[in-house]
């Protein structure tokens, strides 16, 4: 489940998008938490999302993120968040691409179920 090839390179630009929205979304206006602690959060998810390690669940995370931050930001900009949130969500369900750390780690291998069950 880890496409390689031009759809592995297109997950490691989306990866990259993703990070990007991930940093402007919680860097760009007010911060929900001490700096400190959004920074060493943010910049840890950043990492994983880049280097495609724990790739759904740092999807998935940082797109909770993302929420909380629409929710909460008086005056954010509704569409560029929305899209930040949508990409998220789409990284954490396509997950790394042949071009990760996930890759590597569990291999690419395709599991198909048995049906004697």
């Amino acid at each position: 489940m880890f496409p390689g090839g031009a759809a592995g390179f297109s997950l490691i630009i989306l990866r990259v998008c993703a990070t990007i929205s991930l940093l402007t979304t919680t860097f760009n206006q007010e911060q929900l938490m001490s700096p400190s602690w959004t920074f060493v959060g943010v910049g840890l998810l950043s990492l994983l999302m880049v280097i495609g390690a724990l790739t759904p669940i740092a999807g998935t995370v940082s797109a909770l993120i993302e929420v909380v931050y629409l929710v909460h930001s008086h005056g954010a900009d509704l569409g560029y968040t929305l899209v930040a949130i949508f990409v998220t969500v789409v990284l954490a369900v396509l997950g790394p691409g042949a071009f990760s750390v996930d890759a590597k780690l569990f291999g690419r291998r395709l599991i198909i179920p048995d049906d004697n069950d």
